[in-house]
């Protein structure tokens, strides 16, 4: 990966993308057929061009699409720190392509807010970890989409659960974070992994730990213990 001699933002893309400041509507749910199909468009308009960008998504997307734990989405939310100025006009352009192709897709369907939420001395770090696990969850000539790295798409779960997060939490972030979990420790050969390797990754992600964590964490060991059947706690003390 070579990085880029030009730095893009969330609002550098999304100033790209033409939305206006305050304009708000219902957001969309898109499902996974409609997630797929507008991501090979991506990839064809960015293949023509003769690009071949790589992503990492975060949240719904990677729940809709490769983990296929819930039915719908409302965007592809994205990052990587070493996108050029030229890989953010392929994927601003491949995105227009895509939504005037289905009116299901609002003009911010693909977008990259996510690093809104993610301090800047850690998205390189981020990144490195997401090309390390290369977890694939779509891939077609011209542009591939990888998952965030699992320990860190668990952490904000917990962290949103135990009220840290900009956001309330959501009805489905205790089955997001299970499945989450789980992916981590099949992907480590793990069957449990020590409290104290999570406090560590919160200190890694710069989140806090409290006493609703340590909360959260209970009701993740019984969710986890219902849905795959395992009768000791994956989240040892």
């Amino acid at each position: 990966m070579v990085k880029p001699t030009t730095k893009y933002s969330y609002m550098r893309y999304k100033d790209a993308l033409g939305v206006r400041p305050g304009h708000e509507a219902p957001l969309p749910k898109l499902n996974r057929e409609v997630l797929l199909t507008a991501l090979k468009s991506v990839a064809t308009y960015i293949k023509k061009k003769g690009g071949d960008v790589t992503v990492i998504a975060v949240g719904g997307a990677v729940n809709t699409i490769h983990l296929q734990s819930r039915n719908v989405t409302h965007d592809v939310d994205f990052y990587n720190n070493y996108l050029t100025a030229k890989d953010f006009e392929y994927l601003v352009n491949g995105a227009r392509e895509a939504a005037k192709k289905n009116k299901q897709l609002e003009e911010e369907w693909f977008n990259n807010r996510t690093i809104l939420f993610m301090p800047k001395d850690q998205r390189a770090a981020l990144t490195d970890e997401a090309f390390a696990q290369q977890e694939i969850i779509f891939q077609k000539p011209g542009l591939t989409v990888l998952a965030a790295p699992w320990k860190y798409a668990f952490c904000c779960k917990l962290d949103r659960m135990a009220g840290g997060g900009v956001m309330g939490p959501r009805s489905y972030d205790l089955d997001d974070a299970v499945q989450y979990l789980s992916r981590y420790l099949q992907q480590q050969n793990l069957a449990a992994i020590q409290k104290a390797t999570i406090e560590a990754w919160f200190v890694q992600y710069s989140l806090s730990w409290t006493r609703q964590v340590d909360e959260v964490l209970g009701r993740v060991n019984n969710s986890y213990g219902q849905r795959y059947g395992v009768t000791h706690n994956v989240i040892a003390p």
